[in-house]
């Protein structure tokens, strides 16, 4: 039963069977699904941004990223919100990963990309973003940011501990 629609997410609760015929209620998060994107500007360095989040109330270090528009594929998406959000394309854009933000409440499918041979091109924020910078580093900096407890979000974290695994 959906118990609240919105712009891009519904919110639903379920009666759901568990085994052995016990039934639960569960309150599902539908979402479209999203695309993320590490760009790396060289070889050992990568563009992250610096965003307001309203849910969290903070600014925090993240990969552009963003939700699928309708009848997008999730490459078209990861492309777009690069353009979008720190004005580049991607000469090459390779899938990382497929992922689960919050599969306990969310229905979102979230894939990865790594984002190399970037063309510079034009920023084009969206009305309902709040980015309040863009910054160049080197992705072994980016990897003691997350030891130091300064990138929390998950994608960006999944994204360079992917990364730097293979780099040297």
């Amino acid at each position: 039963m959906i118990i609240y629609s919105g712009i891009k997410i519904n919110v639903r609760k379920d009666e759901v069977a568990l085994e052995g015929g016990r039934k639960v209620m569960r309150e599902v998060i539908d979402h479209p699904g999203s695309a993320a994107i590490i760009p790396f500007i060289t070889e050992d360095e990568i563009i992250i941004i610096k965003q307001y989040r309203y849910a969290v109330n903070e600014t925090i270090i993240e990969i552009p990223a963003g939700t699928l528009d309708k009848g997008e594929t999730f490459y078209e998406c990861a492309s777009r919100e690069l353009e979008e959000e720190i004005g580049y394309k991607a000469g090459i854009l390779e899938p990382l990963a497929v992922m689960y933000p919050s599969p306990g409440i969310l229905s979102e499918t979230m894939h990865l990309y790594k984002a190399t041979n970037l063309i510079k091109t034009n920023i084009n924020h969206q009305a309902d973003e709040s980015i309040k910078g863009i910054i160049r580093i080197k992705l072994k900096e980016a990897l003691e940011m997350i030891k130091n407890g300064e990138i929390k979000d998950a994608k960006t974290v999944c994204c360079i501990l992917m990364c730097g695994k293979y780099s040297s």
